[in-house]
């Protein structure tokens, strides 16, 4: 993080802030909260140095409020944790979480000019024409792409989540740094890669080559292929409002296509996640067309004289025999 007189965007927000205060107040006698919120309170406590702490709180925090009780630093693969382990509905999960803080890059390409009234003007200018490739919109999808992929592996061996077994696999990535949050573009192109984005006008390229995802084939970077290999899916939160119930229709996923078969198989893998109704960006849930919700509320509302009516309708139609 970067230091308070350093020029930044990413910094704790009062209304961040002021929710975050609710939380811990409300998570006070919980367990495993207590551990973060201590490690908050160690820190410093709200501000910008401990967001990572808080957004673990906050997706904590929507898990107490849907009635479960989690397991935190559960055991990961070799001597690793991760953030959160539960059941839901049936399902069991392993869930781990990270920020994209400010790179290197990016606060090099801040600065801040003062005008003569006092007053203080903070920008931020990331081209592809910068001496420096890495401060480029470019340069931060592919910074984005490598420090997700570095979760699974340390040291020469897989890192994080175990092979899959029985629980889906969940990595939630608070990419509030990355482009102000970017968009489903973004999210595409950082999991899957720019080959899997529509439209040329959103895909990067960095030095002339197109920018590839986390779980594409074509990604040779340190921990890539344990991504590919263990990680169901990948949960891009963008965090708008902070108020209860918010995190949950804040996350789109991207489901892994080496460990899904069809998008049948990744909606059913979340089919118990507990946030709301999960946004699989490669995966969406068939749309009910509007006229055929009006007809099925129809139906469920006929009375037994008018149903009676609808089936002998229907038989003539059809041209049904008379049993």
């Amino acid at each position: 993080m970067p230091e308070h007189n350093e020029p930044t965007f990413d910094f704790l927000s009062g209304r961040e802030g002021d929710f975050m205060e609710t939380v811990m107040d409300e998570l006070k006698a919980v367990p495993w909260a207590k551990l973060v919120a201590d490690d908050v309170n160690a820190s410093g406590g709200l501000k910008g140095k401990n967001k990572a702490k808080l957004f673990e709180l906050r997706f904590g925090y929507g898990l107490h409020k849907a009635g479960i009780q989690p397991r935190y630093e559960t055991p990961g693969e070799g001597e690793s944790t991760l953030d959160f382990g539960f059941t839901s509905d049936g399902h069991e999960f392993l869930v781990e979480m990270m920020r994209l803080e400010e790179t290197d890059a990016v606060r090099a390409a801040t600065t801040t000019e003062e005008f003569a009234d006092g007053a203080t003007m903070v920008k931020r200018s990331l081209t592809t024409t910068a001496k420096d490739p890495r401060q480029s919109e470019e340069g931060e999808m592919l910074k984005a792409v490598e420090r997700i992929c570095q979760k699974f592996e340390s040291g020469g061996k897989p890192h994080k989540f175990p092979l899959p077994r029985s629980a889906t696999h969940v990595l939630l990535v608070d990419v509030r740094t990355l482009f102000n949050g970017g968009d489903e573009w973004d999210r595409v192109h950082v999991g899957l890669g720019g080959e899997y984005v529509s439209h040329e006008i959103f895909r990067r390229y960095f030095k002339g080559k197109l920018v590839s995802g986390v779980f594409s084939p074509r990604t040779t970077l340190r921990g890539a292929s344990e991504a590919r290999e263990r990680l169901h899916f990948i949960g891009f939160v963008n965090e708008k409002s902070f108020e209860e119930g918010a995190f949950g229709p804040a996350v789109q996923f991207i489901a892994n296509p080496h460990l899904f078969k069809t998008a049948e198989e990744a909606r059913a893998a979340l089919a118990g996640w507990p946030l709301g109704e999960p946004n699989i960006l490669n995966a969406p849930a068939p749309k009910v067309v509007g006229h055929l919700l009006k007809l099925a509320d129809t139906l469920s509302n006929l009375t037994v004289g008018e149903a009676a009516g609808l089936a002998k309708l229907l038989k003539d139609k059809w041209k049904v025999p008379t049993l």
